[in-house]
């Protein structure tokens, strides 16, 4: 039986060669046979040499696929392209920087095999060595998606078992802006957890930087919910009742004859009502820019180059023929 270890990685130069140690002793305790597909998502440092050279592994139990990305289009798509070359009956999902810890791969599979459990994910018991407001931010976004999606991602990540048909109803989804962890959830299938805690980076730094994350919670949550948007509706119900006291204050201050002056009042008012609708243009505005995004249907990403010793993996691949070729049809049509 295949599986298929999905693998996007960027600028994780420093530590491949510890991370094919460690994958490569644990696939050699299983009886399962394996594809090791790793996406390169733009790396700038020397990461793509190293994944061309695993290609030329030559393991009966083990074949490698590299797909190179034309630059970094982020983790998501990175995800979606192995994806979509995977050819194993399952797949799972794990980083490059062994934070998630290799040694699960056959509780996984045993989960998966024993009970057909079509999602096996792995739970961080407790998060990684972070900052105290690295920690914080984290905690108030997920409760944030809680409340505005209904779906628990408390302690969720990114590595997951799949079974093939939870890939394929994945890979079939329409849209173009993707979230792994929330849209494995949103789908509902049986899901059965492994708790573990992420061990710190031993080499090189993360990719992701506080505008990432920030730009990453933005689009999550917009793409989940609609409870901004009536957080908008609310906050215009709020004004008018305020607005109607406020009326009825005035009107009964003037008929008793001790008006005052209110310019202060007015001023705040004023302020207070403009920002109010600058907020919620602003809040309106992110859910259009999500719908011109989405519209557009470019593809997710566009593979400038492929490598694998296996020979159908060599072919024409599916993301080529669902995103790239999608693309280029368009452009046809247009010229």
């Amino acid at each position: 039986m295949l599986i298929s270890l999905i693998v996007p990685i960027r600028n994780e130069q420093a530590g491949l060669d510890r991370f094919w140690q460690a994958i490569t002793a644990v696939l050699e305790q299983t009886s399962y046979e394996f594809e090791l597909v790793m996406v390169d998502d733009g790396s700038s440092d020397d990461s793509w040499r190293l994944i061309s050279e695993f290609t030329t592994t030559d393991r009966p139990s083990l074949h490698v696929a590299a797909i190179r990305l034309s630059r970094n289009f982020g983790k998501e798509a990175a995800i979606l392209a192995g994806l979509r070359q995977a050819e194993g009956s399952a797949a799972i999902v794990l980083d490059a920087d062994l934070q998630h810890p290799p040694e699960l791969i056959p509780k996984m599979l045993d989960l998966w095999d024993q009970g057909r459990t079509p999602i096996v994910e792995g739970v961080k018991r407790k998060r990684q060595h972070e900052s105290f407001m690295k920690r914080m931010g984290a905690s108030l976004y997920y409760r944030i998606f809680s409340l505005s999606s209904g779906l628990d991602m408390q302690g969720a990540s990114d590595f997951k078992l799949l079974d093939r048909r939870v890939m394929d109803q994945y890979i079939n989804l329409p849209e173009t802006d993707r979230y792994f962890r929330g849209l494995t959830a949103w789908m509902g299938f049986d899901a059965a957890a492994i708790e573990f805690e992420p061990p710190d980076r031993e080499a090189g730094e993360s990719g992701w930087s506080l505008h990432n994350l920030l730009a990453l919670a933005r689009s999550t949550i917009i793409s989940f919910s609609s409870l901004p948007l009536r957080i908008v509706t609310w906050l215009g119900v709020a004004g008018l009742i305020f607005s109607l006291a406020l009326t009825i204050q005035t009107l009964w201050y003037k008929w008793m004859g001790f008006a005052e002056e209110g310019f202060p009042t007015v001023i705040l008012l004023i302020l207070g009502i403009g920002s109010m609708i600058l907020f919620s243009l602003g809040l309106i505005g992110e859910y259009i820019g999500e719908i011109y995004r989405e519209v557009k249907r470019r593809p997710s990403y566009i593979v400038s180059e492929t490598l694998s010793p296996s020979e159908h993996i060599s072919q024409p691949s599916r993301e080529q023929s669902a995103d790239v070729v999608t693309a280029q049809a368009h452009e046809e049509v247009r010229e």
